[in-house]
């Protein structure tokens, strides 16, 4: 297994929970459709110089994919996640609707023969109850309406379907792509998206406060190209059940991020928490039976995936 297969998840998680000090940011200074605009504003031309630099081509099959997991999986997700905070979702109560994210992926993806047994089951339930203690009683106390609730599920839904269907619609057999290409694909549509949310809204202008620029340059560097990077990454070598489970230790993470960044408390219960997600994430962890090899990022050799295999007693 090679090194950067194995760090993988480690810096998954981490990217990732690092979008919530982006938008923590940003949020005093500019709206969410705001942000997310010029998140892909910078991020989107940056993908496509790249790609144009090193010669990539496309076919109208695989852009039509990418297409396809950009508006589900980014665009879907995003609007989901900052439109709950803005009807005033707490951070608790979305982190707790988001981690309905795993089982849910794992039930769909049982459906088609992949499911990884009792074991999963297990682990899936113990990392649930690891992220209920981790954002501890806020997640049933905040008090948001019924708006911030569905926009959250909606969110979830939309990285689920983008999570399972990345799985189950295999890019075209004849053409060779990795993370790289994904990400510029997924971007420019991402900022289609949001960029005709941002007009409908009037809310194009960028702030002149530098906090803004310093929150996108976050959110591109951490959020996006680490992030979104690296959950391409160990969804195409782990499989879809196994990347979203690791997303069980990103509440907790967001907690630590938030004590190292912004002098917030960090809870006992949330290191509590952090602890038995963790058990959770790994006892989901199949033994044997890897899959065929999956081409991941430029350059880097093909690798087996584990996670449909599971324990199947």
């Amino acid at each position: 297994m090679s090194f950067l297969r194995r760090l993988a998840p480690v810096l998954l998680v981490v990217m990732w929970s690092s979008g919530f000090v982006g938008a923590t940011f940003a949020a005093p200074v500019a709206p969410a459709s705001t942000t997310l605009l010029w998140r892909y504003v910078v991020a989107a031309p940056l993908m496509v110089v790249a790609v144009i630099a090193l010669g990539r081509r496309y076919g109208p099959r695989y852009l039509r994919r990418e297409a396809v997991l950009g508006a589900l999986g980014q665009a879907g997700y995003l609007y989901g996640v900052f439109r709950a905070v803005e009807e005033g979702l707490p951070a608790g109560t979305a982190a707790l609707l988001a981690s309905l994210q795993p089982a849910l992926v794992a039930v769909v993806m049982s459906g088609f023969g992949r499911g990884g047994g009792r074991r999963q089951a297990v682990g899936l339930a113990v990392g649930f109850a690891g992220v209920a203690l981790a954002v501890g009683p806020d997640a049933l106390t905040g008090g948001a309406g019924a708006d911030g609730a569905l926009w959250a599920v909606l969110g979830m839904l939309s990285l689920s379907a983008a999570a399972v269907l990345g799985d189950l619609w295999p890019p075209p057999a004849d053409e060779k792509h990795d993370v790289l290409d994904s990400l510029a694909v997924q971007g420019v549509v991402a900022l289609g998206f949001f960029a005709m949310l941002a007009f409908a809204s009037g809310q194009t202008a960028p702030p002149a406060d530098p906090t803004f620029w310093l929150a996108v340059a976050w959110l591109v560097g951490l959020a996006f190209l680490g992030g979104y990077g690296m959950y391409l990454y160990v969804q195409r070598t782990r499989g879809p059940v196994a990347v979203s489970t690791w997303l069980y230790l990103t509440p907790a993470v967001s907690a630590a991020w938030d004590w190292a960044m912004f002098g917030q408390e960090l809870p006992l219960l949330t290191v509590a928490g952090f602890a038995i997600s963790l058990a959770g994430v790994l006892l989901t962890r199949p033994t044997g039976h890897p899959r065929a090899p999956s081409r991941t990022l430029a350059g880097a050799e093909p690798v087996d995936v584990d996670q449909r295999a599971g324990d199947r007693s």
